[in-house]
This record gives structure tokens, sequence and C-alpha cells, in this order.
């Protein structure tokens, strides 16, 4: 990777927000776009550092011929890059992890029609079969009802144990997905391409490479989301 390597990265960082806050106060308003495009790509190169697998020749070679563009071309490139690696890493995923994700009857679509029903049905899904995803589903009932609970936090500390640090952090990303994947629900939006598939394999994973790939899709939907105007 060529751009930017003194930058942090989005993985230093308690939540998308607080990484796109730090990109905004680091680098120029002009290549600020740019900037972010690059850190998705780098959480997606820590993804193959993860898993002791090269990164493929083809993207680094793409990545170095799109550093020699301006924008708007560089970043429109890159962010065509990053859908390319995003496709191949959830092939990777998918051959690898066990088949217990979400499946239809013969003859059904692979998810339902609507986005309001995908998300809702990934939520369910989730809620059974991810404990970290069921943790925060518990812990959003028993807000909504109105019982006295600890901060989210502390919370997942009592539930997880203070120690168990990558555990914790799992869980809270979990939080974070379980709010946007309600906010999906609820304003009827499309999840991104393959977001519905990596994160229904996400409790498969397990440790740094399981942490990486949350924070990469809990930033993709968050992006969507701000995008729509629907934060």
């Amino acid at each position: 990777m060529t751009h930017s390597q003194e930058m942090k990265v989005p993985t230093d960082f308690a939540s998308p927000e607080d990484w796109r806050t730090y990109v905004r106060q680091t680098v120029p308003a002009e290549d600020v776009s740019f900037a972010l495009a690059m850190g998705r790509t780098r959480l997606f190169f820590r993804f193959y550092e993860v898993r002791k697998q090269p990164f493929p020749e083809a993207f680094r070679c793409e990545l170095e011929r799109i550093d020699r563009l301006s924008d708007p071309e560089r970043t429109k490139a890159l962010a065509a890059l990053n859908d390319k690696i995003f496709v191949d890493m959830t092939r990777f995923l998918f051959e690898a992890a066990p088949k217990t994700s979400p499946s239809p009857a013969q003859g059904e679509s692979i998810v339902p029609a609507t986005p309001c029903s995908i998300a809702k049905t990934l939520i369910g899904y989730l809620g059974k079969n991810n404990l970290y995803f069921a943790i925060w589903s518990v812990y959003r009932e028993q807000e909504e009802r109105g019982d006295e609970v600890l901060p989210w936090k502390e919370h997942v500390q009592n539930e997880i144990g203070i120690d168990t640090g990558s555990e914790v952090e799992f869980t809270l990303l979990m939080g974070q997905m379980g709010k946007l994947l309600h906010s999906f629900r609820d304003h009827d939006l499309p999840l991104p391409p393959f977001h519905y598939e990596r994160i229904s394999v996400l409790h498969h994973l397990s440790g740094a490479e399981r942490n990486l790939q949350a924070r990469a899709l809990v930033q993709g939907l968050v992006e969507v989301m701000q995008s729509c105007g629907s934060a």
C-alpha cells in the first residue's frame, strides 16, 4: 500500500464515526474522500494478513495505478476496487465457513424480497445463533421495558468478563451492528452488497479476524446510512 502509511487505521478507533472525525481533522478537505476509501482498503488488507493469505497481486497492481491518479478519478477508482476486494473476501469466507447461515427452502430466493424483511430476517437469525448479538438483543429489550440497566459497556464487561478484551470488543460491535440493522429495517433500506451473507457468518470467525470483519461491516452500514440521511 502506497498511500498514507503513517495514518492511523479504522481499527485504531472505537467507532466508525471516531475514525471519520480523525480523517476530517488530519487530512486536507480535498483528500478526505480518498482517505476514507483508503481506510476501508487497509481494513481489507488486514483481512488477508490475519488469514495469512497474500494480498492478491492484481489488487496490489491496481492500487499502485490508482495512487498515480488525481481526484475525482482516484477516489472513484479506489471505491470500485474496494468493491472487487469485498467480493473476493466474501467468496473466501463462504468457502471456509460452515454452511449454517440462513438458507431458503427449495425454490425460494436466498434472502427475502424486501429490504425491510431482509434486515428483519437477519436480526432474527443473529439473535438465535450469534451469542454476542443475543446479549445486545436482550439488553435492548430490557431498556425498552424500562428495566434498570447498567450502561451498555459496563453490562458487556459484566456479561463477558473485563479481562477478555477481544470478546468485549466484539460484543460492543454487535451492539452497533444491532442498532444499524434495526435502522435499516425501520427505514426499509437495502443492505450493501454481500453484507447479509458476511454478517450471517461472523460468529463462525474468532479473535482478531472476527473483530476486523465486524468493524468493516459496521463501517459499511454506517456509510450507507449517512449517504441516505437516515442515521
